[in-house]
């Protein structure tokens, strides 16, 4: 009699359904990783929206208080919110899209998806939830801020224009961007490739109006109030409005020689470091608007 030393095509069966098993749970979890990573950079990814949005309102109310007023619920001592043991009251204002969608869509955030508590004097943004940051729960913008762009860790970053080398303007309710064409201001947008360039052979700097006086040919000033930016486009202003220039984040040494920001990754090797202007209260900015004329502030 032979004896049979092969495997049995029961043994066989079950080494297969093991090792699909396997695979199952090792895709899963590596699926899961990946989705844990991408809902991580979102959530730190906005709530440096929301940094930003607050730091170009706090411009615009300095400019005109009473059109431009701080976006959001304001609280107080006896009505705060609680942010991991902590209670934020007067001073603070609650952005929550989804019982208040006018708040986030007035500072240009419809994409906005979590609650947040800001505080427009000091820049602060505190989120009401958690976000998760190698594996640990963080409220505080500056905080993640911090860590994000600390060591070799970059955040992946929409404000940042990698074709031109700079941070991308800021743009909220109430601005209109315009280029300076065939010797007059015309409205344009955002992605328009000519509206800004910050080479040295360039030097085409990001231009916005108000609507405060502002005047397009065919479009009184109320009519610009009512109009999307879509119909404005390629008309040209006959009446300026108050004007400021974007300054993206740069650092500089003493000669004059800058060297521009991604985000908040500044270059401060050989004498070069960063304008204290690049911060609001205790929030750093990737760059700012600079009244250029007609701007009055209280």
């Amino acid at each position: 009699m032979k004896k049979n030393s092969g495997v049995s095509m029961i043994t066989l069966v079950i080494t297969i359904v093991m090792l699909i098993i396997l695979a199952s749970v090792t895709i899963y979890y590596g699926a899961m990783q990946n989705i844990d990573k991408t809902t991580e950079t979102m959530s730190y990814n906005e709530i440096f929206e929301v940094s930003e949005a607050v730091a170009q309102r706090t411009l615009m109310n300095r400019l005109d208080s009473t059109r431009y007023g701080y976006i959001g619920e304001e609280l107080d001592d006896s009505n705060p919110v609680e942010v991991n043991g902590k209670t934020y009251g007067t001073g603070w204002h609650k952005l929550d899209p989804k019982s208040n969608p006018d708040h986030v869509s007035d500072l240009s955030l419809e994409n906005i998806k979590s609650e947040y508590v800001i505080n427009y004097l000091t820049g602060e943004v505190i989120s009401v939830n958690p976000i998760y940051f190698n594996d640990k729960e963080y409220y505080s913008s500056n905080e993640i801020k911090n860590l994000v762009t600390s060591g070799d860790t970059v955040a992946s970053n929409s404000g940042y224009d990698a074709a031109k080398g700079v941070n991308k303007p800021v743009l909220v309710t109430g601005m209109v961007p315009v280029k300076f064409k065939d010797g007059a201001w015309v409205v344009t947008n955002a992605d328009d490739v000519e509206w800004y360039d910050y080479s040295a052979n360039v030097k085409a700097w990001a231009n916005i109006m108000l609507m405060d006086d502002i005047i397009v040919d065919g479009y009184s000033n109320e009519d610009i109030r009512n109009a999307s930016l879509a119909e404005l486009e390629g008309r040209v202003v006959t009446t300026n409005g108050s004007m400021f220039v974007w300054i993206p984040r740069y650092s500089n040494n003493s000669v004059g020689e800058i060297v521009y920001s991604n985000l908040l990754t500044d270059y401060t090797d050989n004498g070069f470091s960063v304008s204290s202007s690049f911060t609001n209260g205790s929030s750093e900015l990737t760059g700012i608007w600079i009244s250029k004329f007609d701007a009055e502030f209280d």
